[in-house]
């Protein structure tokens, strides 16, 4: 679920001191091209994939804990695999009481990834291709390809991201996995869900809070089943191609509210009277039921059970 964080840890010179005098890293630093001289800061260092990086001011931690859990158990730099309430309770824990920072008041988490690796019946090449069309009636900011090593689409909003990833493509799998992911970028729509600190991470109200929003923003989602000429009326055909399409959404912005309105319900009145929602309606209770599998995996301490 959870994959890649960013976290300030607010006592900056403790956190410092506590990694030098306990030797958890080697801390570099830069050297002064004109005098030769080390600075003293920025200080960085790496433990396993996440990034440590300490200023004058501040100091953060950054990367996947994903990953980190799974190079720390010899499975790879990867996230392909499931990562489950419980593992991430058990990465949280370690990583607090190695750099100490297990109180609430410690850290301060700015950005988050949150997503799912689905098993799915179709490529998810397909799915991210010929399916995946529009975010809110707009077209992707990104549509990559990798060089032919994967297929990447991501929708970019002002405090979020949406992203869906070739899983199988990228690294090279026998199953069809698609990854699809939240990306928050700004600290104001975590502290909406009441997401303030790394110890948040903790207690399963937080993730589901964070699913309902996640649903939520999937909803907005045109993830459309392919449709054929030879099946559809001309009239309707002609329609879907127009609706399918981002631009059209572009060209009609300076119709009133209520046309643009009735176009949205007829489009969304032809999608469903040919059932082309079935890829969407799937991935909808496949990512319900990897998310009720992966909250009530086995804990140990039922403190991490209970929903609040």
């Amino acid at each position: 679920m959870i994959d890649n964080v960013k976290l300030f840890v607010n006592d900056k010179h403790r956190f410092e001191n506590h990694i030098i005098n306990n030797g958890l890293m080697e801390l570099s630093s830069t050297v002064n091209h004109y005098t030769g001289e080390v600075n003293e800061y920025p200080k960085r260092g790496n433990d396993l994939n996440l990034n440590v990086n300490i200023t004058q001011n501040q100091a953060t931690i950054l990367g996947s804990i994903h990953k980190y859990n799974n190079i720390k158990e010899d499975r790879g730099n990867q996230n392909y695999n499931d990562f489950s309430f419980c593992q991430i309770v058990e990465v949280i824990r370690e990583l607090e009481e190695k750099y100490q920072i297990k109180n609430e008041k410690d850290t301060s988490i700015t950005n988050l990834e949150f997503g799912f690796n689905l098993v799915v019946e179709k490529d998810p090449k397909l799915i991210i291709d010929s399916n995946l069309l529009m975010n809110n009636y707009k077209s992707p900011n990104k549509n990559l390809k990798f060089l032919g090593r994967g297929d990447y689409k991501e929708f970019q909003l002002t405090d979020y991201n949406i992203k869906f990833y070739n899983k199988s493509k990228q690294f090279k799998l026998g199953t069809h996995v698609l990854r699809i992911e939240l990306k928050i970028t700004r600290k104001r729509f975590l502290q909406k869900l009441d997401i303030y600190s790394l110890e948040d991470l903790m207690y399963n109200w937080t993730y589901v809070k964070l699913f309902e929003d996640f649903i939520d923003k999937f909803e907005g989602l045109m993830i459309v089943d392919e449709f054929d000429a030879d099946l559809i009326p001309e009239k309707d055909y002609n329609k879907l191609i127009k609706y399918t399409n981002p631009n059209y959404w572009i060209s009609i912005k300076g119709k009133s509210p209520k046309v643009i309105y009735r176009l949205k319900k007829d489009f969304n009145i032809l999608l469903n009277k040919y059932d082309l929602l079935k890829t969407k309606n799937e991935l909808r209770e496949k990512l319900e039921s990897k998310f009720i599998e992966l909250l009530n995996s086995d804990c140990s301490d039922s403190e991490y059970r209970e929903v609040g």
